[in-house]
């Protein structure tokens, strides 16, 4: 399975990071995680057509998450040299389905597929939850300290690689339970310190949950500028484990 971090900003402009988008693939299929605004640029300069998904999965319905969604489904309906004759899967936590609604109501048509079903698998946001994916794929989810449907994200290859992917969050105990033994969390490290509004992750609070977890390897992601990199790293690197700042075009293997 190879889990490649398309988008590891934020919703600030960058010109080297963008918003959050992921990209799994196992056995020839491919699932977009997450996409906030460009990730269909970003993946065509990985060499991957959009059009050709295999499925999206996303951890929550904020913007820099999922803003290429309507771009995404436009481009597949339009199609022109490649046009799509597939259903197109999603999942995601309880309430995606009513966000999709508004967006067809907004879009109409231009969002619409033609003999073939956008078909949306939603997942509870109060318990542990899961599905199958292609690609022999196995994504399991426990609720995120966050709002819009947030759900922390682990994926599981047919050998048993597995990453897992915080989501936006603030301290989060089911986080350090879904990414206990993990080969690779990847996970947010927003805010200088200890957030108010408890909805994103300091280095400390990383520094605990992968204390409690013992993940195999961290990679950081979605660093606000207030945030030090280098400060981060220090403070995370304290519980022993191998931890790096992740990049755009970053890919993680197993």
């Amino acid at each position: 399975m190879r889990f490649t971090l398309v988008g590891t900003g934020t919703t600030l402009p960058d010109a080297t990071r963008g918003p959050a988008g992921f990209l799994v693939e196992s056995d020839g299929a491919r699932i977009l995680v997450d996409g906030g605004t460009g990730t269909i640029g970003r993946l065509a300069a990985l060499g991957v057509d959009a059009r050709e998904l295999d499925g999206g999965v996303y951890s929550h319905r904020h913007v820099d998450h999922c803003g290429d969604l309507v771009p995404l489904l436009f481009t597949m309906k339009v199609g022109i040299d490649k046009p799509r004759r597939r259903d197109y899967p999603i999942w995601a936590g309880s309430g995606f389905e009513d966000f999709f609604a508004a967006l067809e109501g907004v879009y109409g048509s231009w969002i619409q597929p033609e003999g073939w079903k956008v078909r949306i698998a939603e997942l509870v946001l109060d318990a542990a939850d899961g599905a199958d994916l292609p690609g022999g794929v196995r994504l399991d989810t426990l609720p995120a300290v966050h709002t819009a449907g947030a759900l922390h994200l682990s994926f599981t290859s047919p050998s048993g690689y597995r990453v897992v992917f915080s989501g936006d969050t603030g301290p989060s105990e089911a986080l350090a339970v879904l990414a206990r033994g993990a080969d690779v969390l990847v996970t947010e490290c927003a805010v200088e310190t200890t957030d108010r509004w408890n909805s994103h992750l300091c280095a400390t609070d990383v520094a605990a949950i992968v204390d409690a977890a013992r993940p195999k390897r961290v990679v950081l992601t979605h660093l606000y500028p207030m945030v030090d990199p280098t400060e981060a790293l220090q403070v995370v690197r304290a519980t022993g484990v191998p931890v790096e700042r992740g990049h755009d075009g970053q890919v993680l293997e197993g």
